[in-house]
């Protein structure tokens, strides 16, 4: 009788706790909206303009990471001007009292520019991650909708991110 009474329990506490697990799947093209909305952006330091546009979004399934393609181009009047591509990948982080999701950490997979002197990359590498840096901070790669009540319930603690067809399945528990 006992040994039926603690596994009832048991059981209602599991299925309690799935109850307050919620699921949101957000695409790829979803993503691609929200990081196109706030490019291109630019950052000048030490006379070098670094402008990066046109993302492209990936989902990595097999790092759980978003990665991102974009347009680079460098510039300083009178010493050097070429365009190429750069490539980030991130991790997303979840802030819950905002209820969105960041690109924290991005990292420089690949970075090449056409017509610039090698001497130059290094620093350019450098503007370029501060910029990505902060701009993938300050803006979100989503955000729950404050008109969606799922969504406002939603606004709790990651659990779990996962990557499966091209989306992301974010498990948050309430």
């Amino acid at each position: 009788m006992f040994r039926t009474l603690i596994f009832t329990v048991l059981v209602a506490i599991s299925q309690m706790t799935h109850a307050l697990e919620y699921v949101q799947e957000i695409t790829e093209q979803e993503i691609q909206a929200e990081v196109s909305a706030f490019m291109p952006i630019e950052r000048t330091k030490y006379f070098v303009t670094i402008s990066i546009s046109n993302p492209i979004i990936d989902l990595l399934k097999e790092t759980d990471e978003i990665s991102l393609l974009a347009n680079i181009k460098a510039d300083a009047p009178g010493i050097m001007e070429g365009k190429g591509k750069i490539m980030i990948n991130g991790t997303l982080d979840y802030d819950a009292t905002e209820g969105e999701f960041n690109l924290r950490n991005p990292r420089i997979v690949s970075l090449t520019i056409d017509d610039v002197a090698e001497e130059f990359m290094p620093e350019i590498k450098k503007i370029a991650q501060m910029t990505l840096s902060k701009a993938m901070t300050a803006y979100p790669v989503y955000r729950f909708k404050d008109d969606n009540l799922k969504e406002q319930l939603a606004k709790s603690v990651l659990k779990s991110v996962k990557v499966k067809n091209e989306t992301l399945f974010i498990t948050l528990e309430m």
